[in-house]
């Protein structure tokens, strides 16, 4: 975060000087587009930060890593999310480090969010009826379900770790 508002900041020094040198080769330049030009630079990197770094997380996961869902986000204060929302969190499945327990697999669910720590969910996919489970405890060193239901993803994460 704080190296995200370094760059921020550099950006706009960027701008900055790209206009002042414009008004010192254009000498009919008014003096405000230097601070405007400061602004629209924080601003244009600000925007070109938040619509890449889905991308740029998802290429840093494990190659085994499978993304679930996608969440796009539009807002009132954003109107150029309108015309692309941006994605700023996702939930992704590591399909390496499972668990197999007869028709039963651990999997643990990884929650992304922009400028958040990563979250981790560990779920049980019973790949017969392609229905998930919170654990609720161990017994014999195998993990026990809490209730089997269907979720949003349910199917998403069943494709991705039932082989």
């Amino acid at each position: 975060m704080i190296w995200e508002w370094i760059a921020t900041i550099f950006a706009g020094l960027g701008a900055a000087g790209i206009m002042l040198g414009l008004r010192f080769v254009f000498k009919k330049m008014p003096k405000w587009l230097i601070p405007a030009g400061a602004g629209a630079g924080m601003l244009f990197f600000q925007i070109y930060s938040e619509y890449t770094w889905y991308g740029h997380t998802r290429s840093l996961l494990p190659q085994e890593t499978v993304v679930i869902a996608e969440i796009a986000n539009t807002a009132p204060y954003k109107p150029w999310t309108y015309v692309q929302p941006q994605i700023l969190k996702f939930v992704a499945v590591d399909t390496a480090k499972t668990l197999s327990f007869d028709n039963v697999v651990q999997a643990n669910l990884y929650f992304f969010e922009r400028r958040m720590s990563a979250r981790t969910w560990p779920v049980l996919i019973d790949c017969e009826t392609r229905l998930q489970a919170n654990i609720k405890g161990t017994s014999n060193n195998a993990p026990v379900a809490d209730k089997w239901y269907a979720g949003d993803y349910t199917g998403k994460i069943a494709d991705a770790v039932c082989r």
